[in-house]
């Protein structure tokens, strides 16, 4: 009740607040961006492909956003984790996946001098999965826009395409998905199981000096439904079973960000730390350091260090068989005690504008922008029967084209 009442409260500001001057005009802007994420480790390598486009369009104090961007999968993973003995190499035999993610989305949002209203829809299909989000933000700025005060809403609708839970009532004695085939049609051997999924989040942020900010961001995660993976089995002991999580989920974080701008190298030093918890046991801290450098008038060059420790899941398990923690049992390596490193970079030149202000002629800026992250990952307790983890370095790259016109 509080929390929604203070919920209430905020949007009423907001709203009020439009009502005073007049809206400054805002620029038309669109951005392409093709991410590539790549996963080393033998045979469970991982290749994901991530194109995407977003253009908004500006009338006034409205502004409508539309974007697309896909998913295109492709790489192999354990079917069944913790072999039966010895003898039985589980990552030779790794299913390989191959699916295309597709997400259409838009936005609608109502600006005016101190505040922001933004409501937005999007819709995701591949071949097992199809999902629907709705979010509600609001954003208002006072005190001469040295603080800015935010809360959002997201709720997603997701469904899921497995195996008909009826004809196995008991987990121990479902099997695992074998293929997609089927999924979300006439075929009696495929089913829908539903997640819901509802996110909160408020954020402080606070220009303490012309030099100096900081940011506050609560966020918290209500998951209720089906959260296993169906392609994926566990051994038992006496068999393999598709893994089984619980049915609800409450996650909780706390975020810290702060900016120091260094006049004498001119460039911004950040640090951010991040505590999270959740009901399944799990607790993680992330601590992050970068640097942001203006070299002239067109060129910026950022870098960032980050590290990430967590605790395994209360039902989590490296064997099963020898070790059964309850109802639940799982073969998801990220539910285990883990930690991270990533090292990362960031490069964004903007073209100068020719004699006329414009560049090539309609666009008023131009920029182009590339980043890269190394990740790094330490899976302590999590093995593939007496192997460890082989796919525990990961490399992303982003390229993006953004424009005003």
């Amino acid at each position: 009740m509080q929390l929604r009442s203070t919920v209430l409260s905020t949007l009423c500001l907001l709203l009020a607040a439009f009502g005073g001057a007049p809206v400054a005009h805002a620029q038309s802007t669109g951005d392409v961006t093709a991410t590539v994420f790549y996963e080393n480790g033998g045979q469970l390598n991982m290749l994901v492909v991530n194109p995407g486009a977003d253009v908004t369009a500006d009338f006034g104090p409205v502004n409508v956003t539309a974007g697309y961007e896909a998913d295109i999968v492709s790489g192999a993973s354990v079917a069944v984790v913790d072999a039966p003995s010895a003898d039985v190499d589980v990552i030779s035999t790794a299913t390989q996946l191959d699916d295309i993610r597709h997400v259409a989305k838009g936005a609608l949002s109502i600006e005016a001098d101190f505040a922001t209203l933004t409501g937005g829809y999007s819709y995701g299909t591949e071949s097992d999965y199809r999902s629907h989000g709705l979010f509600l933000a609001a954003t208002s700025e006072m005190f001469e826009r040295n603080t800015t005060l935010g809360v959002s809403y997201a709720r997603g609708w997701d469904s899921v395409c497995n195996l008909p839970l009826e004809d196995n009532p008991e987990a121990v004695d479902r099997p695992r998905m074998p293929t997609s085939d089927g999924c979300f049609g006439d075929d009696p051997e495929r089913t829908e199981v539903e997640l819901q999924i509802q996110t909160f989040q408020g954020n402080w942020t606070q220009a303490w000096t012309s030099i100096f900010t900081t940011q506050l961001t609560f966020t918290a995660q209500i998951l209720n439904g089906y959260m296993s993976n169906p392609y994926r089995a566990v051994w038992l002991g006496r068999t393999a079973a598709q893994e089984h999580h619980p049915e609800n989920r409450a996650r909780y974080a706390l975020g810290a960000d702060s900016r120091l701008w260094i006049d004498a190298l001119q460039g911004t030093l950040s640090v951010a730390v991040r505590g999270y918890s959740d009901t399944w046991d799990i607790m993680s801290i992330t601590g992050e350091l970068g640097y942001h450098q203006q070299i002239g008038e067109n060129l910026s060059l950022k870098v960032r260090g980050r590290y990430y420790n967590q605790s395994s899941a209360l039902f989590f398990s490296d064997d099963y068989a020898l070790a059964p923690r309850g109802q639940y049992f799982t073969g998801d390596r990220e539910l285990s005690a883990m930690s991270s490193w990533v090292l990362g970079g960031r490069i964004e030149f903007d073209v100068p504008a020719s004699d006329d202000g414009y560049v090539m002629g309609f666009m008023e800026t131009f920029a182009l922008i590339a980043k890269s992250d190394l990740m790094l990952m330490d899976f302590r307790e999590f093995h593939y029967g007496r192997v460890q983890v082989p796919n525990d370095t990961a490399i992303t790259v982003t390229l993006s084209l953004e424009s005003e016109f």
